[in-house]
């Protein structure tokens, strides 16, 4: 091998060892690269589980809060804190009025990472409210909107359209109207320049009220805010299974010897000696000297006297009972003396003393006196066709008659006494039916122009809590104290006023659907 050659090998030896050099310092940079990038992964991953935990936790602490949340849940119950398995969250609420609320949840990973979550939603207690809301104009109004001085105090739901006609007013609210527009009459009132009423109006072109999250005070309009945001409410339906369970409930409790229900707790009541409802005619009531007492069914079919209906318990189809009862014209029951204490008329026992006179009744769960047109109710009546309440009457107790037909209210129906709302002595008359409700007669009210304390001040003519499942038809000038909750509302008279009772949901009585919860409704859910 010439010099020239060995020459040309050594060269060649010398750029391999340079390209294998180069090659391995590629690997390297690649290899580094390769862990650098897989840590940057790894941290990447490590931080995006963390805020996941968080995100869990927040979203599980709001969960837990929003299955709790009732109508006495206030911000003094806030923050509320809690953990779960990613982590912990702390919840705090702000009321942003009208039913409205907002839930603030900050979620803590379990590496100190942390998310927000918040969800706005309304939360209303049927029974704090009047409510028309099967469908498209659950207000069915006079000639010009709601005939003639008719008011609306406190907090109101409706679909359809709220036509505020002349010398009408709406105060205090809060006011939602689903899928249609509010509209005010040149004398027409939507809140006072004392005070602005919140409105919840999904409609569109509505002159009668300013802009979102302004507030407006001319042409008698006189609203905080509005907003387009209103919560789709349907009314809770009376179904087949609720109707058998107040059947079975009213009999139950025409034997069990307590006065209206066990929780209540309003001590004993004389009914029965060995469970036998034929008892109740020939047991001697404390208001009477002799064993005998009238049932309210005046021939009746079905011993349990608070049941009104066949012999057997078995129900007519919803809605299309036929065993009509009447209150009024006719005593039935027994019941002690009334006197008042300090305000409140409270019941006493009365009767013969003696041997014979042992257990301190005070009145049946369902009685009425004639002489002095007091209905005593407490617990569950059912009535297995229409109910009709025949004459002005007031009532003592805290019950519900459900009717599986019609009701037809003839006279005027309030709590006994001075204290006509209820609230010294937690007395309510629940009324109850699948089908249509008519109050028939007509009053001497006249509300243009006063105020909603004024108003409040005022006796009303039918104080309670009423349900209705298809149309409330109102007379003329009517004043009705509490709930009014019904698919549609006839306001075919002048001057219907609807009065809430603020006070009304901490002493409804049994059996009125809605009763054992509230209604929330989510709105706006927002992440960080």
């Amino acid at each position: 091998m010439n010099a020239k050659m060995r020459r040309m090998l050594s060269d060649e030896s010398g750029v391999a060892l340079i390209t294998v050099i180069g090659v391995m310092v590629v690997i390297t940079i690649l290899a580094i690269g390769s862990f650098v990038l897989a840590q940057q992964t790894l941290q990447e991953s490590k931080k995006i589980e963390g805020q996941t935990q968080a995100f869990r936790s927040a979203s599980g602490g709001l969960d837990v809060v929003l299955t709790t949340f009732s109508d006495e849940s206030t911000a003094t119950d806030f923050p509320v804190s809690g953990s779960t398995q990613d982590g912990s969250y702390t919840v705090t609420l702000e009321d942003l009025g009208g039913s409205e609320y907002r839930l603030t949840s900050t979620g803590t990973g379990k590496d100190g990472s942390t998310e927000r979550v918040k969800q706005q939603f309304y939360y209303m207690n049927l029974w704090k409210m009047n409510f028309a809301g099967t469908g498209p104009q659950s207000l069915i109004s006079g000639s010009g909107g709601l005939a003639g001085t008719s008011n609306i105090i406190g907090p109101f739901y409706m679909k359809g359209n709220l036509p505020i006609a002349n010398n009408m007013s709406c105060l205090e609210g809060p006011f939602f109207v689903k899928g249609g527009n509010i509209t005010v009459g040149s004398s027409g009132s939507l809140g006072t320049s004392s005070k602005y009423v919140k409105v919840y109006c999904d409609g569109t072109g509505n002159p009668a009220v300013p802009p979102n999250g302004a507030q407006g005070g001319a042409g008698g309009v006189f609203v905080t805010s509005v907003s387009k945001s209103v919560p789709d409410i349907t009314l809770p339906t009376i179904n087949d299974e609720m109707m058998l369970q107040y059947a079975s409930k009213a009999q139950a409790e025409s034997v069990d010897n307590l006065l209206g229900t066990p929780d209540k707790n309003l001590g004993a009541n004389l009914e029965t000696s060995n469970g036998q409802a034929t008892d109740y005619r020939i047991m001697k009531p404390p208001s009477t000297t002799t064993y005998t007492r009238a049932m309210a069914q005046v021939t009746p079919t079905n011993s349990n006297y608070k049941f009104i209906g066949r012999s057997d318990g078995v129900i007519s189809a919803r809605g299309a009972g036929t065993t009509a009862l009447t209150i009024g014209g006719r005593t039935f029951g027994a019941w002690g003396s009334l006197t008042t204490t300090n305000g409140a008329p409270v019941v006493l026992t009365a009767g013969p003393t003696g041997a014979d006179y042992t257990l301190a009744n005070t009145y049946d769960d369902f009685a009425y006196d004639n002489v002095k047109k007091i209905l005593y109710i407490s617990g569950t009546v059912f009535v297995d066709g229409p109910l009709t309440i025949g004459e002005n009457m007031t009532y003592v107790g805290n019950g519900s008659i459900v009717a599986n037909g019609p009701i037809y209210i003839n006279g005027t129906l309030k709590p006994y006494g001075t204290n006509t709302q209820g609230e010294l002595n937690k007395w309510a008359l629940g009324l109850v039916t699948p089908v249509d409700m008519y109050v028939n007669f007509s009053s001497n009210n006249n509300y243009a122009n006063k105020t909603a304390d004024e108003i409040r001040a005022v006796s009303p003519d039918l104080a309670g809590a009423f349900f209705c499942q298809g149309t409330v038809h109102f007379g003329n000038n009517p004043l009705v104290r509490g709930s009014v909750i019904a698919g549609k509302l006839d306001s075919g008279g002048p001057n219907m006023c609807l009065v809430t009772n603020p006070l009304l949901p901490t002493y409804l009585p049994d059996s009125l659907p809605g009763v054992d919860r509230g209604l929330l409704m989510p709105g706006l859910w927002t992440r960080g």
